[in-house]
This record gives C-alpha cells, sequence and structure tokens, in this order.
C-alpha cells in the first residue's frame, strides 16, 4: 500500500498544481478587481488544498451572470412600467444624491413621506406587529434572517396564518444562507396559502456559486401604504434582553408614503428573481391617501451583484466628499473599499469631523481582526474612532451635516457595496437628522474613544493577525 502511495505521489502533486494554475489563470482573466484577485490567489497559495476548497466555496460564480442578466431585464421592464420621473425641485444645489439615484438606478427622491425611527428590537418587533395584524391586502417580506423557531419569529408566522384565514395575499422571501426554515414549517405557510421562497438556494452540490451573493436585505411591505427598513432581522437576539445575554444595539425606520412604492418595486423584483412569479404592476398602485403631517424628502436605494453601478458605495462616497462640517458613522463591520476609505481620510485632512463607531467585540472574527488594521490610517488622519463596548452593535447609519442621513441593511464593506442585496432609505431633513444624530451621541456614552498608543501596543501576534486577515478583506 505504502509502494502504491509513493508511486502516485507525483501525479496527484501534478493535478494539485494543475488545477491551482488553471483557477489562478481563470482568477486573473476574469477580471476582477485587483485586490480582490490578489486575495483569491493568495488564499490558493497559502493554504494547499483548503484554499481550493474556500476558493470554490466564495470565489466561483458559475451561472451569475445568467441568474443576474434576467433579474436586470425583468427589472428594466418593470421600470419602464413604473415610469419614474424627475422632480425638478429636489435636483437643485446643494443636493446630489438625487442625479446620483437618478442616472444609477433611475429613482427619484420623493417628498409626500412620513418617518418613524426605531431603536432596537423592542421598538421595531411591537410596531410590525401592529402593522402586520391590521393588513388588509398584502404582505411582503423579505430578510435576511428569519429564524423559524425563535419566539418573535413564530409569533410572527402565527399572525401570518391569521391574515391568511382573513384573505391576506402574503409572500415571503427569506436568503437559504442566513435564515432556518424547516421542511415543516415552510410546507405549513404554504399549506395556508402563504406564497414562500429561498433567495438562491443552497445545494450541497451547488454552493460553490451560491456562498456569495445573499439577500441581505431586511425589508416588509404592508399594503403598498406601510414600509420597513433597517439592520433587524427576525431573530430573538434582536431584542433586550435576551437568552444570549449580549446587548443588541440596532437601527430600523418605518415609514409611510410615496417611497413605499420604490420599496415595493425591489421587492417585485426579487419575487421575479426567487419564483418565476410576475406580480402585476397594479400592486404598485394604491388607493392611499396618505398626508404626511411633516412631509420628508426621502429615497429607496437598492444594490446588489451584477449592477452596472456599486450604488449604495457611490451614494456613500458621495455624501462623504460632499460633506461640509461633520460626519457621523456607525457600522458593525468596517472593511472599505479603497475608494471609501480614502474618501474618508481626504475629507477628514480638509477639516470635516468625522467621528466612526464600530463594536469592540463582533461576531464575525475574522472580519473585527481585519478591520483593525484600517484604523491607524484614520487616526493618523483625524478621524475619530470609537469602539462600543455594551455589546453588540449592528446598526447602519450616517450623518451628513445634520440633514443628509442614510440608515438601511449596507454595511461600510466590501460585501455590501460588491456581492450582497443590500437596501437604504437616504433621507434629507433637519429633523431626521437631528434623530439619528442624537441617537448616535447616546450611543457614545457606551464607547470610549480609541488612541494611537493602544494600537501601539498591541501584540506582534495581534498585529501579524490582523494584517493576515486584511489580505482577504476583499472577500469576506
Amino acid at each position: 500500500m505504502i509502494e502504491i502511495l509513493n508511486n502516485i505521489k507525483p501525479f496527484v502533486l501534478i493535478a494539485y498544481y494543475l488545477i491551482v494554475s488553471v483557477l489562478i489563470f481563470q482568477i486573473i482573466i476574469d477580471n476582477k478587481k485587483p485586490e480582490k484577485s490578489f486575495a483569491y490567489i493568495f488564499l490558493l497559495l497559502l493554504f494547499p488544498v483548503g484554499g481550493i476548497f474556500l476558493y470554490f466555496l466564495l470565489g466561483v460564480h458559475y451561472q451569475k451572470n445568467k441568474y443576474y442578466s434576467r433579474k436586470r431585464l425583468y427589472s428594466s421592464t418593470l421600470l419602464d412600467k413604473k415610469k419614474v420621473k424627475k422632480d425638478p425641485k429636489l435636483l437643485l444645489p446643494p443636493h446630489k444624491l438625487p442625479n446620483l439615484f437618478y442616472r444609477n438606478e433611475e429613482v427619484s427622491f420623493t417628498t409626500e413621506n412620513e418617518i418613524q425611527f426605531l431603536v432596537n428590537g423592542e421598538e421595531k418587533f411591537p410596531e410590525l406587529i401592529k402593522a402586520l395584524q391590521n393588513a388588509k391586502k398584502h404582505i411582503h417580506i423579505g430578510y435576511y434572517i428569519f429564524n423559524d423557531t425563535d419566539v418573535i419569529g413564530q409569533k410572527i408566522i402565527n399572525i401570518l396564518y391569521k391574515k391568511a384565514t382573513e384573505g391576506v395575499k402574503i409572500r415571503i422571501i427569506y436568503d437559504d444562507v442566513g435564515s432556518s426554515f424547516s421542511k415543516k414549517s415552510i410546507q405549513k405557510l404554504q399549506a395556508h396559502n402563504i406564497e414562500i421562497f429561498p433567495y438562491l438556494p443552497v445545494f450541497f452540490s451547488k454552493l460553490a456559486h451560491k456562498a456569495n451573493y445573499r439577500n441581505h436585505r431586511k425589508i416588509v411591505i404592508i399594503d403598498n401604504e406601510i414600509g420597513f427598513v433597517g439592520g433587524i432581522n427576525i431573530s430573538d437576539k434582536y431584542i433586550n434582553p435576551n437568552k444570549f445575554n449580549l446587548y443588541w444595539r440596532d437601527s430600523h425606520m418605518l415609514f409611510k408614503g410615496e417611497a413605499v412604492k420604490d420599496l415595493q418595486f425591489i421587492f417585485i423584483s426579487d419575487w421575479y428573481f426567487v419564483s418565476k412569479k410576475e406580480i402585476s404592476i397594479h400592486e404598485l398602485q394604491s388607493t392611499n391617501t396618505f398626508t404626511p403631517t411633516k412631509p420628508t424628502p426621502m429615497c429607496i436605494l437598492s444594490g446588489e451583484y451584477g449592477a452596472s453601478n456599486e450604488s449604495i458605495m457611490e451614494a456613500f462616497f458621495s455624501m462623504i466628499t460632499n460633506a461640509n462640517k461633520e460626519i457621523l458613522i456607525t457600522t458593525p463591520y468596517f472593511l472599505p473599499n479603497e475608494s471609501i476609505f480614502n474618501a474618508l481620510k481626504i475629507t477628514s485632512k480638509s477639516g470635516v469631523k468625522i467621528k466612526l463607531i464600530i463594536p469592540k467585540h463582533t461576531d464575525i472574527k475574522t472580519a473585527y481582526f481585519a478591520s483593525q488594521t484600517y484604523l491607524k490610517e484614520l487616526l493618523e488622519c483625524g478621524v475619530e474612532v470609537y469602539y462600543y463596548t455594551k455589546g453588540m452593535i449592528h446598526a447602519k447609519t450616517m450623518v451628513i451635516d445634520g440633514y443628509i442621513c442614510t440608515i438601511g441593511s449596507a454595511n461600510f464593506d466590501y460585501r455590501s457595496f460588491n456581492l450582497n442585496a443590500e437596501v437604504n432609505a437616504f433621507i434629507v431633513d433637519k429633523e431626521a437628522g437631528a434623530e439619528l444624530k442624537a441617537q448616535f451621541n447616546e450611543d457614545l456614552k457606551n464607547t470610549y474613544l480609541l488612541k494611537m498608543t493602544e494600537l501601539k501596543a498591541r501584540k506582534w501576534y495581534v498585529k501579524l493577525t490582523c494584517s493576515i486577515a486584511r489580505l482577504f478583506a476583499p472577500v469576506l
């Protein structure tokens, strides 16, 4: 047996080197961004055999063009029916975002909206439950994490059962990696005439090209009149106190008015992608006569793999580079691409006050270690970095000059900018900006300011770990 193994060993090595060479060649001709290409090549060379597996898990994109070209074609057709028009009143200086959004995604700011920020699951879920219970026509749900066995998951599912018996049309999209829906739960939902589909289902034989490209959105649309968007998934860990003994700080938003139609459009496009079923364009129409007590200009912007523009990243870049006085950022994962990283450094050196809140401890260790390597340069450029210590801060918000702000599902990382399906609300309003700024300042009470001395005092092996993790930042 040993002799046989010795005889075949050279052929195994030749086959291995041939496979690695072919994969590296494929990475190069794929014309990915240089930093991503180097990350994948380094992965293959650093981890023999394991690197190949990880590349097939994270880097190979079989059928991606077929999947997403179909989705883009349908979205384009739906967009034509939607007949988006620019409002010239919102395209005047100093607001540059409306032009950018329209040119990238053909979406416009609307004014007849009313918003309500929701802090943590303790505020979100009561509002969501009330809205679900009052639904009359349809409920559209799309979540990255929907845990059907959790208390809150079961509570929402039971409400959906009841609404379905009342004739409410219910559609659910759940991400097949992030969520946990058992076959029994799915069958029971379907038995109640509730349609439910996974986003890019993961089967073992197809795992390679579907570990990425997740639907990271957390959205609900009810009767085309109420929308929910933000960072809070359907899981017990988002409600404090919880069984995990981890305080979870997060942000979400409820809104009513014209912008709900844009969120509905995103869901309808996703629905066709996952189910191959069309939803009538009439569901974009509404008899809603809602008049906001305080009109709020806002826009809903989506981003996902395969789009011609990294829409949300470009929106963040525009907000940062056009800031005049102050930028307040809260994000759980800070792995900026070169454009965003340089924008933050240059804007700070130009005299704009920038404060960044990130968690001291996160649920994704590799991403945490990689993020630490960006902080030294930020501090040198004058950016104030604060570590949140009360628990896990998962909020994804940014406030510019006190009146331009965003809240949604997108993190400051490569994955949100380039791989996952995301959605953010962008708001131009002093009262909204003041409320998010007040929450930012409240969160600051549970942070401490990072000093350069702390970074320099870290052990050499910690620095090495962070530097190695940084090499994989484009694929984390």
